[in-house]
């Protein structure tokens, strides 16, 4: 499995010959998503820097909302969570978990409220988490923090936080990495996973977003 990150909460996971795209993104965000296709997208909510999948070539099939879904190779399941002080149709958030190649991803999107004890239960068995981090109008540092120690996964990647040309209010990086202890972190490009290469211990991996 092939991860790349596209920028704010947009990640692309390329399985065989299926790619898949999370919340993409309006240009309003401070850059725009080049070449992005793919022939299934997860919008996490209505906000256009969740939503616009104009942005992605291919005419996918594109998921809003919980429910279960069969696409090709991946199996994917939206679970649905209130969006705080959001007012519309922006009160819900969906987290989408998706399944393929024996690995089990999960996308908390703009997660703003910690999760239940049955949402947790739902989502213990997660290999591979992305996680909004920079606050603001998303959960704050210390409660993701707690939600990954709950889950328990092997991969943890962070989305969603300020990083040069971004035009939204988001903290950047740094506080969640002094959260979880880690010092300096070298970006990767992509990640390249399998269900046996997974690491043993929790690994935080940080992404540099594709341009």
């Amino acid at each position: 499995m092939d991860i790349v990150w596209l920028g704010h909460s947009s990640v692309r996971v390329r399985s065989g010959n299926t790619t898949l795209i999370t919340d993409p993104f309006a240009d309003t965000v401070g850059f725009s998503m080049s070449n992005a296709r793919a022939e299934i997208v997860t919008s996490s909510n209505d906000h256009p820097h969740h939503s616009h999948a104009e942005a992605v070539a291919g005419d996918p099939r594109v998921l809003r909302g919980p429910g279960e879904y069969e696409i090709a190779s991946f199996y994917i399941t939206g679970m649905g969570t209130p969006l705080g002080d959001a007012s519309g149709d922006r009160k819900l958030n969906t987290v989408f978990t998706i399944l393929a190649e024996g690995l089990r991803l999960c996308h908390l999107g703009d997660l703003n409220q910690t999760l239940s004890p049955r949402q947790v239960e739902e989502l213990n068995q997660t290999d591979i988490l992305f996680v909004p981090v920079g606050g603001v109008c998303t959960i704050e540092v210390a409660k993701v923090v707690e939600i990954i120690n709950l889950i328990g996964p092997r991969i943890v990647v962070p989305l969603h936080y300020w990083v040069g040309g971004v035009k939204v209010e988001l903290e950047p990086l740094d506080a969640f990495l002094t959260q979880m202890g880690i010092a300096e972190a070298a970006p990767v490009t992509r990640l390249n996973v399998t269900s046996t290469s997974l690491p043993r211990e929790l690994q935080v991996v940080v992404m540099q977003r594709e341009a």
